[in-house]
């Protein structure tokens, strides 16, 4: 007598568990992958627009300390620029040998230095929805100023 070849129902059953096991992990692979994608395009959205605000502070207007800030995009994402002088931006410059430390150049105006510091947020604004950036800028104060 011969047997009749083929699969019996608990190895269909397990051949399917196995194959539903498998999508579930592979669903949850791309899934992840598909939010670090959308979390890196918004963290590139957000350095050109720091970058483009950073390098537009001080030149369409003066720099003035104080805060102001706005959105971008629609309201995406939300900015805040912080501007501060500072008092003494770098130590006393070291003089040349030989020199007279009570010479004192005359007509000389120094830049007055300011910390700016940007931050840019979007979505809900949590840890990993935030850009902070930091520089400074060093700007001549003009006649009225000094």
């Amino acid at each position: 007598m011969r047997r009749a070849r083929g699969f019996t129902l608990i190895e269909v059953l397990v051949a399917f568990a196995l194959l539903a096991g498998a999508s579930v992990l592979l669903l949850g692979l791309l899934a992840n992958g598909l939010r670090a994608t959308a979390r890196a395009e918004h963290v590139n959205e957000a350095a050109a627009h720091a970058r483009n605000l950073l390098d537009n502070a001080g030149r369409a207007e003066r720099l003035r300390p104080g805060v102001q800030g706005g959105e971008l995009d629609g309201g995406r994402f939300r900015w805040q620029l912080r501007v501060e002088p500072l008092e003494a931006p770098w130590p006393e410059a070291a003089l040349p040998p030989g020199s007279d430390p009570g010479l004192v150049l005359e007509g000389i105006v120094e830049p007055v230095v300011h910390a700016v510091e940007l931050r840019i947020e979007w979505g809900r604004g949590g840890p990993a929805e935030r850009l902070h950036a930091r520089t400074l800028r060093a700007a001549y104060p003009l006649p009225e100023e000094r």
